[in-house]
């Protein structure tokens, strides 16, 4: 967004969606240059559940004076675990020169792995929320070991001008191999108007610790062991000296 005609009030819309296999309880948003951040709609069971389907709906209004860049982070929480993720929006004052978005929704081929680990397949989804086409649009992870790269023919450019318009989805993958339970960011970089606009998403893929090995006593039957082996030793030793007292008696 950019205000030429100087400082004034901008409201920044948050548009939060669960983009995961389960429930989201204690979702909120908040913003490092303005607050409150307060909800809006999309809790259609007004049960303060995000659901897999849902779209929440939160917004900010504030007085910008000069060009600035915000970062929003959304949280939401299941199964012992806190989800994030964040967005970038750069307003602009006092230029006719468009500022770029851009977003970046990143998914893991499975959220779970077994014990030993295994092979993972990141799918990246990019696209321009903004008016002002992208160029030199790039993808890194920070732990995926793989480079991520654009799906072959890239089928997103629709126009084939190797720019990220408002109406087009490229979408990159990276293959990665965990070994253990992982939570990698992904990074989305464009430009435009001499600006730069970037994105983050975090995904988490768990790979539970190895099981016990099964030794045939649980552990209650080991603690019952655990007493029944000193008491018997004390057994021994008190029959022994009864013997030795009879003896010498």
């Amino acid at each position: 967004m950019n205000l030429t005609s100087g400082p004034g009030t901008v409201t920044y819309t948050y548009t939060v969606t669960n983009v995961g296999q389960v429930e989201l309880r204690s979702v909120w948003v908040k913003d490092d240059k303005c607050a409150p951040v307060n909800y809006v709609s999309g809790d259609r069971g007004a049960d303060n559940i995000l659901n897999m389907d849902g779209k929440w709906i939160f917004t900010c209004t504030k007085t910008v004076s000069q060009t600035e860049t915000n970062t929003a982070t959304a949280h939401g929480y299941a199964n012992g675990w806190d989800g994030y993720d964040t967005a970038i929006a750069t307003v602009a004052v006092s230029t006719s020169a468009v500022p770029p978005l851009i977003h970046l929704l990143k998914k893991p081929s499975t959220f779970l792995l077994p014990a030993s680990g295994g092979a993972v397949t990141y799918s990246y989804a990019v696209t321009n929320p903004g008016t002002a086409p992208l160029n030199n649009v790039t993808i890194s992870d920070d732990k995926c070991t793989g480079l991520p790269i654009r799906v072959l023919g890239h089928p997103g450019d629709l126009n084939a001008n190797n720019l990220l318009e408002s109406n087009e989805t490229w979408q990159f993958t990276c293959a990665s191999n965990l070994t253990k339970t992982t939570t990698n960011v992904g990074t989305a970089t464009g430009h435009a108007n001499g600006f730069t606009a970037v994105d983050f998403s975090p995904a988490t893929v768990v790979v539970p610790p190895p099981s016990l090995p099964n030794t045939g006593f649980g552990p209650e039957g080991s603690n019952l062991l655990n007493i029944l082996v000193p008491a018997g030793i004390l057994g021994l030793i008190m029959a022994f000296y009864v013997s030795r007292k009879k003896r010498t008696a």
